[in-house]
């Protein structure tokens, strides 16, 4: 094979791969205790924001369409995530003052849609934890044009518990190198409450260029082992 054979081919399979930047990647249903269980590779250098709630207020950076902040004045259990109240023992509680803070909306088939309004670009990872609830979940996602990224579904885990337990956490997130305006979260049973709300930015997708070049430079190194053999 010729160096000019080696691009050609490099250059054909480049035009045939879609277009990675392009495409939505959604993560979940994945267990969640603490922001240790954020999945790996999904920030390019871990979150631009980790919303716990526990301060009593929702970031200034997201606005959320439904539901309200439970918090130290709500009376009854809050189902938060396992390490807001400082420890990882199967519950989020005693709920004590800036412990526990969770989003609740009692209309679950509303859902709750948290909207990027900060001043900077959109983020490209965005996601948050589901701390309780029951039946079918959906989580879907806009993207910086408000077009729709699509959606993924859920289900068996949710326990319909409202008594702090923490065993149905989960992480449901997604990336989009063109820009995330906003994530929504709904169920078709009763109530939904979620918790650290986050954002930030996906590691950087090489471009079809930039995979020219090393599906090219791939193929005259093995040009150039043959040669040598």
């Amino acid at each position: 094979m010729s160096v000019r054979s080696a691009l050609v081919l490099a250059t054909a399979a480049t035009l045939a791969l879609p277009s990675l930047a392009a495409t939505p990647t959604f993560f979940g249903p994945l267990a969640y205790t603490s922001s240790a269980d954020i999945p790996a590779g999904f920030y390019a250098a871990g979150p631009t924001l980790l919303e716990t709630l526990e301060d009593g207020a929702l970031d200034s950076r997201l606005a959320a369409s439904h539901g309200v902040l439970l918090s130290d004045g709500f009376i009854g259990a809050r189902d938060s995530v396992d390490a807001d109240d400082g420890s990882l023992d199967g519950t989020c509680g005693p709920q004590t003052t800036g412990r526990c803070a969770s989003w609740f909306n009692g209309a679950g088939n509303e859902g709750v849609t948290f909207t990027y309004v900060g001043s900077g670009p959109a983020p490209t990872a965005f996601g948050l934890v589901w701390t309780d609830g029951a039946g079918t979940i959906t989580f879907s996602a806009a993207g910086a044009d408000g077009s729709s990224l699509g959606s993924i579904t859920a289900s068996g885990f949710a326990d319909g518990s409202f008594s702090a337990t923490t065993g149905e956490d989960r992480f449901f997130g997604v990336q989009f190198a063109g820009g995330i305006r906003s994530i929504t979260i709904t169920n078709n049973s009763g109530g939904i409450e979620v918790d650290h709300i986050q954002f930030g930015q996906m590691a950087p997708v090489p471009e079809p260029g930039s995979w020219a070049l090393m599906l090219a430079g791939a193929g005259l190194l093995a040009l150039r082992r043959r040669r040598q053999a």
